[in-house]
């Protein structure tokens, strides 16, 4: 009997074992952009786009490295340009264009046109708190940069889950959460995303969510939502970016 227990448990260990490995070895799927902030030098922004547009055509026209450039339209960081690359992974970035003909490239060519580097993050989308309805990639963006209250995610979390919900009822406009995978105590921890095409877009008053929020959630329970809003965030940083610029 103590040999038929002693196999009987070696095989029930070997299971938990392959299991345990295997599942420990499963990747996980999820899109995550990388940005730098960059500042060129005075009179040479149009020889830095271009510079940086031939750069992202030659090695990151697509896949995991494809490559864009932004520019930032408002706010205390106006005039920034950011290079993104995405959507990818972390193991995607061991793979990443690096030492050889790409970095002489970047060296030689744009290097030269910039006065200094700022910003470098890595933000992770997350799909369970996002509504995205665009048929399009659109020209610009409203973005909120969260500082929120130490240990309250899971309070940012439930509100959005929620406000996701009205999102999808209403079935207009798309809010995109990113989550800063590195955090710098610098009032970055989450991306609050609003894609728009043009400034007139901003003059539309759509009511916003609330009425279809109150018609799921009960009357009051927007009012409820910005209380819980206020008690949960530090501060918020409001940007506009214009989208792609070439």
């Amino acid at each position: 009997m103590k040999i038929i227990n002693f196999l009987r448990n070696s095989i029930l260990f070997g299971i938990l074992l392959v299991a345990t490995y295997g599942f420990s070895q499963e990747k996980e799927t999820y899109a995550m952009v990388n940005i730098q902030y960059i500042m060129p030098k005075i009179g040479m922004e149009k020889a830095f786009v271009k510079a940086v547009t031939d750069h992202n055509n030659l090695y990151h026209k697509d896949g995991p490295y494809k490559a864009s450039l932004d520019y930032i339209l408002t706010g205390a960081e106006t005039g920034w340009y950011v290079w993104l690359m995405g959507p990818n992974t972390f193991s995607d970035l061991d793979g990443s264009p690096g030492e050889g003909a790409h970095a002489d490239h970047w060296t030689k060519t744009v290097a030269p046109t910039i006065q200094k580097y700022g910003r470098s993050e890595y933000w992770k989308y997350n799909e369970k708190l996002s509504y995205n309805n665009q048929k399009s990639a659109p020209k610009f963006e409203n973005i909120w940069l969260i500082d929120l209250k130490r240990g309250d995610y899971y309070r940012f979390k439930a509100l959005m889950i929620k406000i996701k919900e009205a999102h999808e009822k209403k079935g207009e406009d798309s809010v995109l959460i990113y989550d800063n995978q590195f955090y710098g105590n610098d009032g970055r921890d989450i991306a609050i995303v609003w894609p728009f095409n043009k400034w007139a877009d901003l003059d539309i008053d759509t009511g916003g969510i609330k009425n279809v929020y109150e018609e799921i959630n009960g009357e009051g329970s927007w009012q409820d939502a910005m209380d819980e809003w206020t008690e949960i965030t530090e501060s918020i940083n409001s940007h506009v970016w214009e989208i792609g610029v070439k």
